[in-house]
């Protein structure tokens, strides 16, 4: 599945048999645990992996986040989860998350949209800036969103 705007990062994956819940759906908290492996993955992928934030003494903690599930994902499912970069400022950043799947036809079909507020903090607390190669990094990436 493309994304809409080539400067989307995809990654893709089958939903795993330990995300469902009851109701044989992805239980809600769950997706985060799937936008996270996108997320790293992203920046593995722009030549900054969370490891490097890591060995700074930071890493990167959610400020605001906001969920919209519009489709259920189920087990087995493949989907695309895509990633992006609305903003960067001195010390946060927001993030795009879009996970895809097919629908009966086999068009693209958005199940679910998050937009993330993360701050770059030390270990030992308190904000930090973030570090001018990531920054640099994410540029690529940056795009307005409606």
């Amino acid at each position: 599945m493309k994304p809409e705007n080539p400067r989307f990062h995809t990654c893709s994956l089958r939903v795993p048999l330990y995300e469902i819940d009851l109701g044989q759906g992805v239980y809600h908290g769950n997706y985060y645990h799937l936008f996270e492996i996108a997320r790293e993955a992203f920046f593995r992928e722009i030549g900054f992996p969370y490891k490097s934030l890591m060995e700074m003494q930071l890493h990167l903690t959610v400020a605001e986040a906001l969920c919209k599930y519009k489709e259920s994902l189920h087990y087995d499912e493949q989907i695309d989860i895509h990633t992006s970069v609305s903003w960067v400022r001195d010390r946060s950043l927001g993030v795009v998350q879009r996970v895809y799947k097919k629908d009966k036809a086999g068009n693209p079909l958005l199940c679910t949209d998050l937009s993330l507020n993360l701050v770059c903090v030390r270990f030992g607390g308190g904000a930090f800036p973030l570090p001018t190669e990531f920054a640099g990094c994410l540029e690529r990436y940056t795009q307005p969103f409606s």
